[in-house]
């Protein structure tokens, strides 16, 4: 029986360390260890970068966050306060040194807000993979073949230039393989979610996902791997008697978000975000005739987010996850001047509304505020359930 509890210790353990991998204290130890190797780190700024080119060029994709600090002072020298948060928090993290280390970020027109962000970074000589690589807001064949003579020529022949070394079809495939893998996994403990208590909270799901982001996806993989059999008998401290909820938004990679909306007396059973199940949820196909186009094809067909010209098939996602993982409500969490997702807002209240599906949208600040005002609202939200 003892031994039997050190296990157990050990296993929680090891799994508060892979969920606390993306907190500021920790999430650059994986790129500092690259850079000891004498190996490069690339930052992402937008999830449509395929990462599995960056894996297959023998460097680190590394998801920038922004500061989680309640100022941005040297950010707004170059950005409006009535501009998106993301993009003015990830400014500052750069601008304050916090991702030096980084050896190129790849920059996306993702929205207006992401665009004016990388034309700062280029008027300040950062070192960008190129000066804009352009992400289609379609998801058809022209789309694709678009997007993959874009992958080839701004960020595939780039990072050759900058590794000095050639990415092979096979690399690729190889690297396709090894992220199939991780969004398996990741499916699996999704599935768990589906379960009167799940074993990990949503904050615990949130940090488990953005972890893949900055860690090197053959340590992620083994690691959640070896600790699936001890995930799925976890115990969790939620109560089922809770509303299960579902919670949307984009850009949300700060796990005490989701802590405070549990704490005002709910289960977050589902979620519709990019820092989530938008991140892993679909394969990409390993068709052995053209690897680049089908991450191009993968990577548009990811679940559906606001900044695409298909509204309904995300709305029509977040209905079928309602029955699927049985939820009460669904909170809608827009990111303060996140225009995509605020433009979105009414056409997504008034389907759910058709289908009796009760929803309330909550603004927010990108790094943590507000945090009465947040439960205030959410608890008002729940007792409406109840």
């Amino acid at each position: 029986m003892e031994v039997q509890s050190v296990k157990t210790n050990e296993s929680e353990a090891r799994l508060q360390s892979l969920i606390n991998a993306n907190q500021p204290q920790n999430r650059k130890k994986w790129a500092h260890s690259y850079k000891e190797e004498g190996k490069k780190v690339v930052g992402i700024i937008d999830h449509y970068i395929p990462e599995e080119i960056i894996e297959a060029a023998s460097m680190l994709p590394f998801h920038v966050s922004g500061t989680w600090s309640s100022i941005t002072p040297l950010a707004a020298v170059y950005r409006p306060a009535n501009t998106c948060r993301y993009c003015s928090h990830v400014l500052e993290s750069i601008l304050s040194g916090e991702v030096d280390f980084l050896d190129s970020l790849i920059g996306t027109d993702w929205d207006d807000d992401t665009r004016r962000l990388v034309d700062v970074l280029q008027a300040l000589g950062k070192p960008l993979l190129a000066p804009l690589v352009h992400v289609p807001h379609q998801a058809d064949e022209r789309a694709y073949r678009f997007f993959a003579r874009v992958l080839r020529k701004d960020v595939i022949e780039k990072l050759e230039e900058i590794g000095g070394m050639k990415i092979t079809d096979s690399a690729l495939r190889a690297a396709v393989a090894l992220y199939n893998e991780m969004r398996l996994l990741l499916r699996q403990v999704y599935e768990f979610r589906k379960r009167e208590v799940p074993p990990l909270s949503g904050k615990e799901y949130l940090g488990l996902t953005t972890a893949a982001m900055v860690m090197p996806k053959r340590i992620y993989v083994e690691e959640l791997r070896s600790l699936m059999a001890y995930i799925e008998t976890r115990k969790c401290n939620v109560s089922s008697k809770k509303p299960r909820v579902l919670v949307a938004s984009d850009r949300l990679d700060n796990p005490a978000y989701l802590d405070l909306i549990e704490e005002a007396g709910c289960l977050i059973a589902m979620d519709d975000l990019d820092t989530g199940s938008r991140y892993f949820w679909k394969q990409v196909e390993l068709d052995y005739s053209d690897p680049v186009y089908n991450l191009a094809k993968g990577y548009l067909n990811r679940l559906p987010c606001p900044r695409m010209f298909h509204w309904d098939r995300q709305v029509e996602q977040v209905i079928a996850w309602v029955k699927e993982f049985r939820i009460d409500g669904i909170i809608h969490f827009p990111q303060i001047y996140s225009y995509p997702r605020i433009l979105l807002s009414p056409f997504f209240a008034e389907v759910l509304r058709k289908e009796g599906i009760p929803a309330t949208t909550v603004t927010r600040e990108y790094h943590l505020s507000n945090v009465g005002q947040i439960r205030t609202r959410v608890q008002a939200f729940l007792e409406m359930l109840s």
